[in-house]
């Protein structure tokens, strides 16, 4: 029953954390292995059915959900074009708790992940989200927080594409069997109220336990589900250059009828027997994309130093060795998600495997088992109700709050405004001056060049001179030779030779000629190299003159740096402000729609069947409109449909005339403005 770390030698100061590891360690631990006890395992089977119950996701919890992903992907998308923003894991699979969080995933092209991550955080810390945390050394880095309304947590990754496969073939098995979904949401549920579902903590990750619960429903005596991955190669994807075989088999394909009969309450019971009796972990891997315990030598995960047993002893071991308790991922064989593990958190959940066992053979109700180990990080029950501290004030007082947050606002506001204004000052200042000093720098450059560039000229020019004084163009030379070169060599068109001393002086020119040749090509060299500098040397006489013009002498101002900085601290002084003026604009926001609420409520009040007919046609009156229009008041977009629809602005004169009421085919097609509110964090209460 021992794992492989708890068969050494611990000293057992540093088992005082874990009783139940102790207990076992020390023989004072022994557990029939087969619980017989019939009406327990029914009364087990009714509470965590009940508690399943529990966990339906109702109407209002969708809708808040979708309107805080609507409110992230306007966020995101603006910011990074061309992106896609998909919710992915528990949720979408089905295998969601009631207080479930949010996975999403941005799809970019461009920045890395890191890099986008961090500025996901600050953006997200700006519009208010609490617990902003990024968590970048994972294998997957995301983002963690918390939308400030609602309390729902949120998780947010970049081109975690793998993602939404993973989650469809989550959502396969939930569908293959009656008995999965209450069977994992059983085993999340304890763990995530036991303490040993977060991954930060050194815990496993909610969707590694999801994989643990479906291996053990593969590798019973009697499977319940069968592996639906058959790694045939007949659905491949590459994600960022890797490729990975997705195949998973169709639900109408899979031809598999269970023998087991158990209920989810005895699954469970099983569950933490074999867990805890059977450790898999001690030769295994768990491997749902194998629907089955394969060996670690023949997955090559063995565990690697420093081990759990020795780093429990010794703090200055900060991380585990590879594999200590691997998980594989179904699709991505090379990743263990046991890397997030620590000793800690290894020796926690071996403990709370071993409470489970000991609590279930103390026949303990389903309460007991999954009682909350840690209270003050407990997750809270989503806030769906808006109004919820509303209800019961009155309305004066409401909108004393409300007159007040605006005079907060105003404040806020105006601090705002002065140091956004300051701080542009101090972004404009350090541009200017660093333009100044941009400027000071390339005259001082141009004026270390024209030294050696004079010296440089004057050195080519006497190269020039020494190579011929009297320079002949090349192209004169060069026709001189071709000319005497035809002499010699051609046959005289007058039948005349020529004489032996007049050859013999064409052959003496002909010589000289070719020496002219040589130094009138270096001498071109130099002329042209000479010609260029000097030009250059003009250009930037040019450009020193022209900076002198620009440059602004400053003696007192100091330096862009100094302004950078200000810039800087003007900035942390704007963050908090920003985030106060948009809590205080979504609270004033809050509270005005909650009057207007009330205000609709008293007037739509019904009082028989005429009231409420009266209500059902609630439309503006054409004549009012018109008595609107005429005497210069305001007018919403329901007063302006009406207006349209019946001969538009043109038709304000003809007053009090009785327009017949259109039948449905002739306004069919005419345009609607009517006002539509968001949905987000609508519910039934807020109805």
């Amino acid at each position: 029953m021992l794992t492989s770390f708890e068969t050494t030698d611990i000293d057992n100061k540093y088992l005082k954390n874990y009783p139940y590891v102790k207990r076992l360690i020390t023989g004072n631990y022994q557990y029939q292995q087969v619980l017989e006890n019939a009406d327990y395992k029914t009364t087990l089977e009714q509470q965590i059915r009940t508690f399943v119950d529990e966990q339906k996701i109702t109407k209002p919890l969708i809708d808040r959900r979708n309107g805080i992903i609507k409110h992230i992907r306007k966020i995101l998308t603006n910011k990074f074009h061309n992106s896609k923003l998909t919710s992915f894991g528990s949720f979408e699979s089905d295998l969601s708790l009631a207080l479930g969080d949010i996975d999403l995933c941005l799809e970019f092209d461009g920045e890395p992940p890191k890099k986008v991550l961090k500025k996901i955080a600050r953006m997200l810390n700006e519009d208010g989200m609490k617990d902003v945390k990024l968590i970048a050394n994972a294998k997957v880095p995301i983002v963690k927080c918390v939308d400030n309304q609602s309390m729902i947590p949120i998780d947010i990754s970049v081109n975690n594409n793998l993602s939404v496969y993973n989650t469809e073939l989550l959502r396969r098995y939930n569908k293959l069997d009656s008995r999965v979904k209450p069977f994992i949401l059983a085993i999340k549920f304890w763990a995530r109220n036991r303490g040993i579902c977060e991954p930060t903590s050194g815990t496993f990750s909610s969707y590694a336990w999801t994989l643990i619960a479906i291996n053990a429903l593969q590798t019973m005596e009697n499977p319940v589900i069968p592996n639906i991955s058959p790694k045939d190669g007949s659905n491949e994807v590459t994600i960022e250059g890797k490729k990975f075989d997705v195949s998973m088999n169709e639900l109408n394909d899979i031809k598999f009828n269970s023998q087991n009969q158990d209920t989810v309450g005895e699954l469970i019971i099983k569950f933490f027997t074999n867990i805890a009796t059977k450790w898999p972990w001690n030769d295994s891997v768990i491997s749902v994309g194998n629907g089955k315990l394969i060996s670690r030598r023949q997955k090559q995960w063995v565990h690697q130093k420093p081990f759990v047993n020795n780093a429990i002893q010794d703090k200055k071991i900060v991380r585990l060795g590879k594999h200590s308790l691997p998980v594989e991922d179904p699709f991505d064989e090379l990743h263990d998600l046991s890397i997030v593990l620590d000793a800690e958190g290894v020796f926690e959940i071996r403990d709370e495997v071993l409470r489970a066992y000991t609590l279930i053979h103390d026949l303990a109700d389903w309460g007991a088992i999954c009682e909350v180990k840690y209270p003050e990080i407990s997750q809270l029950a989503p806030q769906l109700d808006l109004f919820q501290d509303l209800r019961n004030r009155e309305t004066p007082k409401i909108k004393q709050d409300l007159e007040e947050l605006y005079t907060l606002l105003g404040s806020v506001e105006k601090s705002v405004s002065v140091r956004e204004s300051e701080r542009n000052d101090a972004i404009r200042m350090s541009k200017a001056l660093r333009k100044n000093a941009e400027l000071a720098k390339e005259q001082s450059n141009l004026s270390s060049e024209l030294r050696p560039r004079r010296s440089k000229i004057n050195e080519l020019q006497s190269k020039r001179d020494q190579s011929n004084n009297h320079y002949i163009p090349v192209h004169f030379i060069e026709e001189e030779l071709q000319r005497v070169y035809q002499t010699l060599t051609e046959d005289s068109k007058s039948g005349i030779e020529l004489s032996f001393e007049k050859e013999k002086s064409l052959f003496s020119w002909f010589f000289e000629l070719q020496s002219m040749h040589e130094h009138a090509k270096l001498t071109r060299k130099y002329h042209r190299e000479f010609l260029r500098l000097v030009n250059q040397q003009e250009q930037s006489v040019e450009h020193i003159k022209d900076i002198r013009q620009e440059i602004i002498s400053i003696n007192s101002l100091g330096k862009f740096t100094d302004f950078d900085d200000l810039a800087k601290r003007l900035l942390v002084e704007l963050n908090p402000l920003k985030k106060e003026r948009r809590r205080l604009r979504r609270e004033i926001g809050r509270l005005e729609a909650w009057l207007r609420k009330q205000n609709q409520s008293r007037k739509d009040r019904p009082s028989g069947r005429k009231s409420y007919n009266k209500r059902k046609s609630n439309h503006p009156n054409l004549n009012e409109v018109k008595d609107k229009v005429i005497s210069g008041g305001t007018f919403s977009l329901q007063d302006l449909d009406v207006l349209l629809k019946n001969g538009g602005i043109d038709s304000v004169n003809n007053r009090h005339v009785d327009h017949k009421k259109s039948s449905p085919r002739s306004r069919k097609g005419k345009a609607s403005l009517q006002p539509h509110r968001g949905k987000r964090g609508k519910s039934k209460n807020n109805q």
